[in-house]
């Protein structure tokens, strides 16, 4: 078995020349030096005892979504199937079509437009996602995409999931669940679609 002297700095240098080209950023590197099992993996697939395959995210939008507090009811919900998410290197892809954040031309620029209001212009558009991907970025938070973490003025996003619309049955009021990065986390929420809708919060789109 070798010893790290005799590992020369050169060779450490070209590692990480290759390693940048193929999308490794320095804490990735990190990862690796403080990680003597993830090491050992990598060690194996060299040596062949070990393989590599991508992990498969599948989610079942057959099975309703988490509701978004104790009482809700689920009031609309749109998408079924079983379908699966990819993360590629120019964002995720759900079944082949490409996940986008969408705004109304009234969120932007500083303006606002009603959640009722808004619900109507997104079922006409379509292309709308349910909070059944939330709950799967809750559990995968790796998959969630930094653009989607804060806007180009450095705010936190709030995601919304719009094919799924859930309703207190004390009051009547109807709320769509949305997510946001805080803490290495995907935190989920909810927002009551008598509300004010600003820039601040996209919904998420799929397009061809």
């Amino acid at each position: 078995m070798a010893n790290a002297s005799e590992i020369s700095v050169g060779l450490v240098h070209e590692l990480a020349i290759t390693g940048t080209k193929v999308g490794f950023e320095p804490k990735d590197f990190a990862t690796l030096a403080h990680s003597e099992e993830r090491m050992s993996s990598i060690l194996g697939v060299l040596h062949g005892t070990h393989e590599i395959r991508p992990i498969d995210y599948v989610i079942d939008f057959n099975s309703p979504a988490r509701l978004p507090f104790n009482g809700a009811v689920l009031e609309v919900h749109r998408g079924t199937g079983i379908v699966k998410l990819e993360k590629k290197a120019d964002g995720l892809y759900l079944d082949g079509k490409k996940l986008t954040l969408f705004l109304s031309k009234k969120q932007k620029k500083g303006g606002v437009i009603e959640g009722n209001k808004l619900r109507i212009e997104l079922e006409k558009r379509g292309k709308n996602v349910g909070a059944k991907l939330l709950d799967h970025f809750v559990e995968h938070p790796e998959m969630w995409p930094e653009e989607w973490k804060k806007d180009d003025q450095g705010n936190t996003l709030y995601v919304f999931f719009w094919d799924d619309i859930f309703r207190n049955p004390a009051c009547g009021d109807l709320y769509v669940r949305c997510g946001c990065w805080r803490g290495g986390e995907v935190i989920s929420g909810y927002d009551w679609l008598g509300d004010d809708w600003r820039g601040r919060s996209p919904a998420v789109s799929s397009v061809s």
